[in-house]
């Protein structure tokens, strides 16, 4: 009787568990709404034409200072204007910090000088594979959707201006 009263407590113990990891996990996906993100970041796009999204979200370790960042690879055309606009999460401590770089050189960003933008431009004079950064300042934890779209195409001699 005393064995199977144990096997029991465990059954339920068991249960607890898995009942409190649910609901611990269900909590976290609520946090970060990448979708609901998303749809927000598409209504900020404008009249460019959409090309890829990006979700955001980085999570700092017990053990960590700082979350870091993460990096995703884009093929970007010569002659083309994009758009990369960026939404955070309103419970997000810091804003979502946005840099393009081709090789090791920062092109555009939309943290300058101090300051936010929700979006930035930048005009690709070489077609290539572009590496896109996204962290928050001072290692914060957060939550973001960007989205990046195609708002004009060049000729050869347009170009020329810039």
């Amino acid at each position: 009787m005393l064995i199977e009263n144990s096997t029991g407590m465990k059954k339920i113990f068991i249960s607890l568990l898995v009942l409190f990891s649910m609901f611990s996990l269900a909590g976290y996906a609520q946090k970060c709404d990448s979708e609901a993100l998303l749809k927000q970041a598409l209504k900020e796009m404008g009249d460019g034409q959409y090309i890829k999204d990006f979700k955001v979200e980085l999570i700092k370790d017990k053990k960590d200072m700082k979350t870091g960042y993460v990096k995703y690879s884009v093929v970007l055309q010569s002659r083309s204007q994009y758009k990369f606009n960026v939404v955070d999460a309103p419970d997000n401590p810091e804003k979502a910090i946005m840099q393009l770089y081709y090789n090791d050189k920062l092109l555009v960003s939309n943290f300058e000088k101090g300051k936010h933008y929700k979006s930035c431009q930048f005009i690709c004079g070489k077609t290539g594979v572009y590496s896109l950064v996204f962290s928050y300042k001072g290692g914060a934890e957060g939550c973001s959707s960007a989205v990046l779209s195609l708002v004009k195409q060049f000729s050869e001699s347009e170009m020329k201006n810039f």
